[in-house]
């Protein structure tokens, strides 16, 4: 199934993407702050996004977004809202209920001019107890092959691992307690190793624990405060990580003032030091929110988006991206409306919001996409390579 084609790659891009590409059955389908749903492998893009059956795996070429319906069919039941972890061959996610995350692999088969995928199921992974529903999980996988998945579960922070080759997951290990049941956290890849980053809204602190590669599964090292107080935690978490080695995280604090930044980046060093750049200054009737951040195969170019809403008319949302330059008071440069889709007849109960990115850096000489979606399961795509002033 195609619907509403793209302009080819060679077009001119719009102002700002005012059509959906694709349509699902559920509303905001690339929702969940700190979950990835797209990733570059085999020469396309692929989306992995929730249907009302479970998960739906979408194929971006110059002709428009194609699903490929064999996944959704094989897929039935599992949980549909995943988090995408792509590399050459395969597409790795978890995907989230209430009580439980469910690890599944999308593999390809075939010839190159025909690419089929199939499916299998890798763990069910629960935590010990879950009296509030799951919110999100994120998935990672170590230089050394290990898989890791992490999640929020009744104010705890969990973690499970797989080693390289190994038919089982662990149990589930807890890094944190003490959060806030709003709170969540999201796993990343670092050079030499894997880090959990959480919120925790009652202490004000965004933290993280690392676990270096070729220690013992359950041995991580004590957590590090990234920032503390002036209400500097929020449930919004996404992160990058750049060639060199550089770990970019976007998150929102809980100051809601006029006048204050309201989103805060996070970086963290190849040394492991890290810096904090408040921006996103909340300006009626502008209200900025749910930021993600995207590195490209270039360590200077970064880049970084997020919602803004419209504090009279709600419904109403747009996304922005820039280029991040940390050595300005501003540091996100030449910020441009990516994605606003009011056009006549627009729903003014609906609203676009929750962009997602590729985990991966950007590979240059192809699209830079981002998605958003609104609550009607319609989703717009953008090209970000346009932003870029040479």
């Amino acid at each position: 199934m195609k619907v509403n084609l793209l302009l080819a790659q060679n077009q001119q891009m719009p102002a700002h993407s005012t059509q959906p590409v694709i349509r699902v059955d559920v509303p905001s389908p690339t929702a969940d702050k700190p979950q990835s749903k797209l990733c570059y492998t085999e020469g396309s893009w692929w989306a992995l996004l929730p249907k009302s059956t479970g998960p739906s795996l979408w194929q971006r070429s110059a002709a428009g977004w194609t699903e490929h319906p064999e996944i959704a069919a094989q897929l039935k039941g599992v949980p549909g809202r995943a988090d995408v972890w792509g590399e050459k061959g395969k597409i790795t996610a978890v995907g989230v209920d209430p009580e439980f995350l469910t690890v599944f692999r999308i593999e390809k088969k075939g010839t190159p001019e025909k690419v089929k995928w199939k499916t299998s199921i890798l763990a069910t992974l629960r935590p010990p107890s879950s009296d509030y529903p799951i919110e999100t999980a994120t998935i990672a996988k170590a230089q050394n092959g290990s898989w890791w998945v992490a999640a929020v579960a009744d104010e705890k922070v969990y973690v499970w691992n797989n080693l390289a080759k190994a038919k089982r997951w662990s149990s589930p290990y807890l890094l944190a307690e003490g959060l806030d049941k709003d709170d969540i956290c999201v796993i990343t890849e670092l050079p030499d190793g894997v880090g959990v980053i959480w919120s925790n809204q009652i202490q004000e602190t965004v933290n993280i624990r690392i676990h270096k590669t070729g220690s013992p599964v359950n041995e991580w090292n004590e957590a590090t405060t990234i920032e503390a107080g002036n209400a500097t935690a929020d449930d919004h978490l996404n992160t990058a990580l750049a060639p060199d080695g550089t770990l970019w995280v976007a998150t929102k604090n809980s100051l809601d003032e006029v006048g204050k930044p309201q989103l805060v980046l996070r970086v963290r060093s190849p040394k492991g030091e890290w810096r904090n750049y408040p921006y996103a200054v909340l300006a009626p009737p502008d209200l900025p929110s749910r930021p993600i951040v995207v590195a490209t195969e270039d360590p200077e170019i970064v880049l970084t988006g997020h919602t803004i809403y419209h504090n009279k008319q709600p419904n109403l949302g747009k996304i922005v991206f820039g280029q991040i330059d940390t050595t300005q008071t501003e540091i996100v440069k030449n910020e441009k409306v990516v994605i606003a889709p009011y056009t006549a007849g627009w729903d003014e109960n609906n609203r676009i919001n929750d962009v997602t990115g590729p985990k991966k850096p950007y590979p240059l000489g192809v699209p830079w996409i981002i998605l958003a979606s609104d609550r009607e399961g319609q989703v717009y795509e953008a090209d970000l390579r346009p932003l870029i002033r040479h």
